[in-house]
């Protein structure tokens, strides 16, 4: 099937999966502001979809036992249980299709290939990226990061797009390492940023501490790829940017914190925060105080 002649499916549309299958997801990260990276989390009744065509680089995660199998450019795999925790790998540009002979409960996660292919060139200075199909196989790494991003999405996004852009991350080089048909050494990065181009991060970072930053949004400050960036900024500062910024954010909130005349949740507001519940777990985890607690010694 070719992307003109058969149905499309792009997770960047609104409830993608709705053309193919019976039900809207449970979850999904569209409207999230996520960036090259989608989310849908599904329970489906007894189906088989349609033929489609995969516009991203696609995973599918099986949370629930159900004898079902899928079909790759016409090769039909399954036929048997499929086991909670397996999954399946899929390049954009993959002729697809699924059934299931029970419910099953399964998350979908698509990775643009843009993206995937920016980060494939700046970690190994190559453009080899073909990703081969790979269906009922476990992977711990990619089980634990999708349980990440269905945890941030089930939260309304507490850790940010900065944590979010950092997943995205590490999955793409994983599947880059693991499911790739050429072997390609990674590239060693050493001697951090230069100085004048880490404090325009920096100031830029407390500037807009108020806001969710993403990862190609600091990278672009500078000039950079959001890969070359991380791994730059951690050599320089010691941390990821994500940990930084959420270190950045708990100082201004000690210092407003001193203003009795500004409430918890104006503050918790003012530094990022926009559930005041996880501003004070943040900021006790890292304290050891909440915020209340750490005024209440001032």
């Amino acid at each position: 099937m070719s992307p003109e002649k058969g149905l499309i499916l792009d997770f960047a549309q609104t409830d993608a999966m709705k053309s193919i299958l019976p039900n809207t997801s449970i979850l999904s990260s569209h409207g999230a502001n996520w960036e090259g990276i989608h989310v849908e989390y599904h329970r489906q009744p007894p189906n088989e979809s349609p033929e489609h065509y995969l516009q991203q680089h696609s995973i599918g995660i099986i949370f629930s036992s159900a004898i079902g199998g899928v079909a790759v450019n016409g090769k039909r795999y399954g036929s048997e249980p499929c086991q909670s925790g397996e999954m399946f790998i899929a390049a954009a540009g993959t002729d697809f299709q699924s059934y299931a002979a029970e419910e099953q409960e399964f998350m979908a996660i698509a990775i643009n290939p843009t993206d995937f292919d920016n980060t494939v060139y700046e970690s190994t200075n190559s453009n080899l990226s073909e990703i081969i199909p790979h269906w009922k196989i476990r992977d711990l790494l990619i089980l634990g990061i999708a349980w990440a991003l269905k945890t941030e999405l089930e939260s309304g996004g507490l850790n940010g797009t900065l944590y979010v852009d950092a997943l995205k991350n590490a999955l793409s080089l994983h599947i880059l390492q693991r499911y790739c048909a050429q072997k390609t050494k990674m590239r060693d990065f050493e001697g951090g940023f230069d100085p004048h181009k880490l404090q325009i991060v920096i100031n830029y970072i407390n500037e807009y501490i108020h806001r969710d930053l993403h990862l190609s949004e600091l990278a672009n400050l500078v000039q950079m790829s959001p890969y070359y960036f991380c791994r730059l900024f951690k050599q320089s500062i010691g941390v990821t940017p994500h940990q930084y910024v959420i270190q950045c954010r708990i100082k201004k909130a000690k210092q407003l914190l001193k203003r009795q005349d500004l409430s918890i949740i104006y503050i918790s507001q003012q530094v990022g925060f926009h559930d005041q519940s996880h501003f004070s777990k943040t900021f006790s985890k890292i304290v050891g105080l909440t915020p209340k607690k750490y005024r209440d010694q001032l």
